[in-house]
């Protein structure tokens, strides 16, 4: 096979797998694998499946003369196809579920009462555990699973459920409820061993998160985070503030980076404390840089808020066990907008910053 064809090949297989996709997906795999993609896709799988096995059996019962029975599948795959049409439209897994659930419960008591296709209704029961929970969760799931339980007994030993014309053992119903039973516990552990799991994974995952969008020691975003909240704002103009400890290495040099580290944290705070509004933002630029992005203010406010701040600074006494001793910071100001990028502001407040420590330092710059 020359490499022209393999790339077609390998082109209709990624095609198709992509249709495949979108298709168990409902069009969602843009959002990623999260918890409601997966549920999405679960459910839409369960819908799928139960098309799958429902139609062609209501087929083969209403060619076989079992109106009844095949009227009812034929009515399950049709209700699921609906469900796969509404799913796609509006992402409610939650509804959709109940949709999925609900039906099936229904159709396997009938199935169990009537013998289904040549009474072999009862093997389909065995599924009903794994769907519920799932879709319920453990608490809801296993209560429902017990009302199931309640009518299947009250089905097969109550009513002409029609198990002796088919010539089964009379120990057929006790071994299908305790089956049943033994499979409903199954399904709780792996759900609660899979909850406990996904549970533990999303704290992990917000750890990570939160890891890698956060300064440890100052609790402020870092510049990754920083970033990532600037390029996702919309707002048309935000003052950018890049601020500079001035001679910080002295004081790690003089009192220890335990002194260092107290001091940078002590900033954190002063700086949130300052800032003008909820949602103006203040980050650890790194090593002893902050930056501050400041919206909804004109040029000259965001300049007097830059001076207010730097002159706390220099006034504030820090205080760390039985030291005393103050600092001061450099200031340099940009703007992002329609006409200065991100990235474009931050160089040019970089560049006012180290000319204001060209300048004496203690002082803000913004030209």
């Amino acid at each position: 096979m020359t490499d022209s064809n393999k790339q077609a090949n390998n082109k209709i297989n990624n095609k198709e797998k992509s249709s495949l996709l979108t298709f168990l997906y409902v069009g969602s795999t843009a959002n990623g694998f999260s918890e409601d993609t997966r549920r999405v896709f679960i459910i839409n799988l369960f819908a799928s499946v139960g098309v799958l096995f429902t139609f062609p059996l209501g087929i083969v019962s209403i060619w076989q003369g079992k109106t009844l029975l095949g009227s009812s599948l034929l009515a399950i795959a049709v209700l699921y196809s609906l469900n796969h049409i509404y799913l796609r439209h509006t992402h409610n897994h939650k509804l959709s579920g109940d949709f999925v659930i609900y039906p099936l419960y229904i159709l396997m008591i009938y199935l169990v009462y009537t013998g289904g296709v040549n009474g072999t209704g009862h093997v389909w029961v065995y599924c009903v555990p794994a769907v519920a929970l799932f879709l319920h969760g453990m608490k809801r799931g296993l209560i429902e699973l017990a009302f199931f339980t309640l009518a299947l007994i009250f089905v097969m030993y109550f009513m002409d459920s029609r198990f002796s014309e088919f010539g089964y053992h009379e120990t057929l119903k006790s071994r299908i409820l305790f089956s049943f039973i033994v499979v409903v516990f199954l399904s709780g552990i792996y759900e609660y061993s899979m909850s406990r799991f996904n549970q533990e994974l999303k704290e992990t995952t917000t750890k990570l998160k939160l890891y890698a969008y956060t300064d440890p020691l100052t609790g402020l975003f870092n510049r990754r985070g920083m970033l990532q909240r600037l390029e996702l704002s919309t707002e048309k103009s935000i003052y950018l503030l890049l601020a500079d400890v001035d001679f910080f290495k002295r004081i790690n040099d003089e009192y220890g980076h335990d002194v260092g580290d107290y001091a940078l944290t002590q900033l954190a705070k002063i700086f949130q404390e300052s800032l003008p509004k909820e949602d103006d933002l203040v980050a650890r630029w790194g090593g002893e840089e902050f930056l501050i992005a400041v919206c909804g203010q004109t040029e000259f406010e965001v300049f007097e808020f830059a001076e207010t701040l730097r002159q706390r600074v220099a006034s504030y006494e820090f205080s760390h066990l039985d030291l005393r001793f103050h600092m001061t910071l450099s200031f340099g100001i940009a703007v992002m907008n329609n006409t200065t990028s991100l990235r474009e502001a931050i160089t040019l407040a970089d560049n006012r910053l180290y000319q204001a420590k060209r300048l004496g330092r203690n002082q803000t710059c913004r030209a």
